[in-house]
């Protein structure tokens, strides 16, 4: 049988284990570009203002139900139905996903996210209601395309040592997007439903800037983005090709993101039921707790590159998320808006970084199976467990008031600490990893 040359550059490494065994006959040459910086960069820009949309509405909830007549469960719908697009469309989406590859996925989101944008234009007028749930379906096939692409884009363009932080920023992006459309609509909309010549005006504006922004983004997208360098940059990217092994190891893992998204949902109904007239504060509170997020995200994406303790650092974040729930919700009674503040920062801090690891746990232990079909399964999820909980938790909120709503959460987020301790522990990709290991190649010329 021949021999193989692993070609990393101008470097050969000799391992222990025959490298004949794991790649009979053939060559893998490994590399790593400058350039996958861009791609992720682009990505996550991409990813923020497509999530820009989610809280859009909801984040001013009392105001654009005055201006449109029409209920909160109407309103808080604006931002379900990007559940619900996901969890109907999800298994499909990832077929055409693989069909298309990265490079078309990343245009079609970009395309979305203009339509979705251009379509508020529509929404100025308070009989423009339907136009908002047309345009936020248009922003849900922007979102159901994005969410799928942090671990197949690292996986892709970054070698092993940088999966986790790689795609930790590439749902980075994702999260600064949600926090600030918590903020943009509260800083430029007026919150005086008597004057909707004002709300419609600010309305007009905030459409100019998304849609504006997301034309730029569509064309940088369209001119540059690349499906994937010509060298693969892992181990385990090449084996995907080579291995016809296919695991059929189904995705274990029940993420606690659902009550991530019901949260941002129902913060502007929750907090108002405590301090009135606070909608801008409402509105830097969901800011807070995902920049929050993003920070422990990064964290926690740093902690698994050192560490590759998937299991012990995602029972940890669930525990920790269960007690700052805890303080948030006994906090809410203080009257002191400071206390929330500071409560609901150190909470996102650990939810929000659920997120990545979540993604990366499920990559871990269902490798060899696409990135794609992967996310999709959990994100699916995610989707379907967060429209349950926001429904309830705004069902409670209305019929029980909000000591219910934080018990049933904090209800959930124990359940979840529970559930996390049987998740498996067999992480194949890390194990493909380790069979061989020699040095990369940085590119720093393209």
């Amino acid at each position: 049988m021949d021999s193989i040359s692993v070609i990393t550059s101008n470097e050969t490494y000799k391992s222990s284990q025959s490298v004949t065994d794991i790649f009979p006959q053939k060559d893998v040459n490994i590399k790593v570009y400058k350039r996958r910086l861009w791609m992720l960069g682009l990505f996550s820009f991409l990813s923020m203002m497509s999530a820009m949309l989610f809280p859009q509405y909801v984040s001013m909830a009392n105001v654009n139900m005055c201006f449109y007549d029409v209920s909160m469960e109407a309103v808080n719908w604006t931002g379900m139905i990007y559940m619900l697009v996901y969890a109907v469309f999800a298994l499909p989406i990832s077929s055409l996903i693989n069909f298309l590859e990265l490079r078309w996925t990343i245009i079609f989101t970009a395309f979305w996210n203009v339509i979705a944008t251009s379509m508020q234009l529509t929404t100025l007028h308070p009989s423009g209601f339907l136009y908002v749930m047309i345009s936020c379906f248009f922003g849900s096939l922007s979102n159901l395309f994005v969410l799928a692409v942090p671990p197949v884009l690292a996986a892709k363009w970054f070698p092993s040592q940088e999966l986790s932080r790689a795609c930790a920023f590439g749902v980075f992006g994702n999260q600064l997007g949600i926090a600030i459309g918590f903020v943009l609509s509260p800083s430029i909309v007026s919150s005086d439903c008597s004057q909707k010549d004002q709300i419609s005006t600010g309305k007009r504006n905030v459409a100019y800037i998304l849609t504006a922004v997301n034309i730029v983004v569509f064309a940088l997208v369209a001119f540059t983005f690349q499906n994937s360098p010509k060298l693969p940059p892992s181990v385990s990217e090449a084996l995907k090709h080579k291995d016809n092994d296919q695991s059929h190891t189904q995705v274990v893992i029940s993420l606690m993101v659902g009550s991530y998204f019901a949260i941002g949902t129902t913060l502007n109904n929750l907090i108002l039921r405590f301090y009135e007239n606070t909608e801008l504060e409402i509105g830097w509170m969901g800011l807070l707790f995902i920049v929050a997020g993003l920070v422990g995200s990064m964290l926690f994406g740093y902690v698994l590159d050192c560490t590759h303790k998937f299991k012990e650092t995602a029972i940890s974040i669930c525990v920790a998320s269960l007690l700052t729930c805890l303080i948030f919700s006994g906090g809410l009674y203080l009257d002191k808006l400071w206390i929330q503040f500071l409560t609901i920062g150190i909470f996102g801090f650990f939810l929000t970084s659920f997120l990545p690891i979540g993604f990366e746990y499920g990559i871990e232990v269902t490798y060899p199976q696409s990135e794609v079909v992967c996310a999709c399964m959990l994100n699916t999820s995610t989707m379907i467990f967060g429209i349950i909980l926001t429904e309830m938790l705004s069902h409670i909120l209305e019929s029980e008031g909000p000591l219910f709503a934080t018990v049933a959460l904090i209800t959930i987020l124990f359940l979840c600490s529970i559930f996390s301790n049987f998740i498996t522990k067999d992480y194949k990709r890390s194990k493909k990893n380790a069979e061989i290991k020699f040095p990369v190649s940085y590119d720093n010329t393209s």
